[in-house]
């Protein structure tokens, strides 16, 4: 009878936390705010250090976070990088470019490091360092994305460079993440020699995960998809996404990166774009109590503190946030397109942070690696950034001179360069 009631009080969490988030994400877009955002509020308003608390019946919390409630965030996140790797193909991210190589792979390291030092100036541990570096680390590219096409400005040649630097920006993001999730799951002394080790060994089983998947998944579900019946390619979809997430994290990586591997597989598929309408339906679940669960461990009462010393860190760590990814991606897009203000522009669209962001923080505090107070000052970085980024950009364009709007700059498909074969 407990265990009825455990999963009852699951079940009526999770319906509530889907649809407050759903329908504050979509308020959040009718003001021209990223629907994620909506979601993560929706929790913090909601969670147990909030309303949550206040809503009892019968001495019970309407609201309960529990294990089953948890199990359904762990496969939202899983969903929401399987769902991103299918935005791209491996050949993709082969193709990138010179200089979005360069641009994305500088954009990984200068956040990282950055946010590393102040850690260590604070005082805190290594792996508080790492996983605030990790968190600096990964664009939300999506939200930069909507804001250059509802400017019509998508084939600009720093647009262009800003989404081939965000694939391997997205990528390293992620193998960092692999690596912070390694050190916090199976307390590996943290030590240089190790951390060296833990980066090449995670970059390279992905890598291998990635190359055999790209070979194996496009051809079983092309040839699953000749037969009569419905539900056979969504059904291979899914179990090559939590398939893959299972293998990772049994040798070791983070299970959502086996789910981004095998999203990018999965992409060159001919049937990806019924995938990505299935997908994109079962996400309607399992995301928002994801990015529900986020906001829900968000505990207001860490910005209302007599420490100054939180406040002086949230501050530096926001302003990390934003000089780190100027000068890690706006200043070599500078020097490759030959333009400050286009450089600056690629920089505005690379500052903004999002759900890689919030999977490194909500891995290390529900696993006790980081505390509420460095979890709030993470999650309030990027909710600022992801505010800011956005207005900047939009600034960046309307400031342009009307001569320079009118000309014709396109990508440039001489700029690909292969850098895998």
């Amino acid at each position: 009878m407990a265990e009825i009631d455990v999963v009852l009080r699951a079940t009526v969490t999770i319906c509530i936390l889907v649809f407050s988030a759903k329908i504050l994400g979509e308020i959040f877009t009718w003001r021209k705010i990223p629907a994620v955002l909506g979601e993560l509020v929706a929790g913090m308003i909601l969670g147990p250090y909030a309303i949550g608390s206040l809503i009892v019946i019968n001495s019970v919390p309407l609201i309960e976070i529990n294990e089953i409630v948890r199990a359904f965030g762990e496969i939202g996140g899983i969903l929401i990088l399987f769902v991103a790797g299918l935005e791209m193909t491996f050949r993709d991210f082969r193709k990138v470019g010179k200089a979005g190589f360069i641009i994305g792979t500088t954009g990984v390291i200068v956040p990282f490091f950055m946010g590393y030092g102040v850690s260590m100036a604070f005082g805190f541990s290594t792996i508080v360092g790492l996983v605030v570096g990790a968190a600096l680390v990964a664009t939300s590219i999506s939200i930069t994305a909507l804001v250059l096409q509802e400017l019509n400005k998508t084939k600009r040649v720093e647009a262009c460079m800003m989404i081939s630097a965000a694939v391997v920006d997205d990528v390293l993001g992620l193998a960092i993440l692999g690596v912070i999730v390694s050190f916090i799951t199976t307390a590996t002394e943290i030590t240089p020699f190790n951390v060296i080790t833990v980066v090449a060994t995670s970059l390279i089983l992905w890598l291998a995960i990635t190359v055999f998947l790209a070979f194996i998944l496009p051809r079983v579900i092309n040839f699953i998809s000749k037969g009569q019946t419905e539900g056979p390619v969504e059904a291979a979809a899914t179990a090559a996404c939590f398939g893959a997430s299972a293998f990772a994290a049994a040798i070791g990586l983070s299970a959502i990166v086996g789910a981004f591997a095998a999203g990018m597989a999965i992409a060159s598929s001919h049937m990806i774009e019924r995938i990505k309408d299935y997908t994109r339906k079962i996400s309607v679940i399992f995301s928002p109590v994801f990015f529900a669960l986020a906001g829900a461990q968000f505990d207001i009462r860490s910005y209302f503190t007599t420490d100054w010393f939180f406040y002086l860190f949230f501050i530096l760590l926001v302003i990390v946030a934003i000089a780190s990814k100027m000068i890690g991606c706006a200043l070599p897009a500078a020097y490759f397109l030959k333009s400050r203000s286009k450089g600056n522009k690629v920089g505005y669209g690379m500052i903004s942070r999002g759900e890689v962001g919030l999977i490194v923080a909500g891995v290390a505090v529900t696993a006790g690696a980081i505390t509420q107070t460095i979890y709030s000052a993470i999650l309030g970085m990027i909710i600022i950034t992801t505010i800011i980024a956005p207005l900047l950009l939009r600034n960046s364009y309307d400031k342009e001179p009307e001569e320079d709007d009118k000309k014709e700059i396109e990508c440039a498909p001489t700029s690909q360069v292969d850098f895998l074969e």
